[in-house]
């Protein structure tokens, strides 16, 4: 069963629903894939908040990194973080 105690995280009170319910898909997507299945989701999820008009706040995508990244060891974690600093900035 998916660990779903995140959704009552505060950085999430004040999301707007339409990027909640595109986290939400991703995190369900994302569940117990391996790192290199994750940045081409992040990056659909992305691209689905931009076409309506959406962007992540800092602590938003943050909050999605550490979501996606928190059953990575801690190598792939490292590669995550390497990867992801190396992606552009919005």
């Amino acid at each position: 069963m998916a660990d779903n105690s995140w959704n009552n995280n505060p950085k999430l009170k004040n999301i707007d629903p339409r990027k909640l319910k595109i986290l939400v898909e991703l995190a369900k997507e994302a569940e117990g894939k391996p790192m290199d299945k994750l940045l081409p989701m992040i990056m659909s999820a992305q691209k689905k908040i931009q076409e309506q008009d959406l962007a992540l706040s800092k602590d938003e995508s943050d909050f999605m990194i550490e979501l996606l990244s928190k059953n990575l060891s801690p190598r792939e974690k490292a590669q995550f973080e390497m990867i992801r600093k190396m992606m552009p900035k919005r």
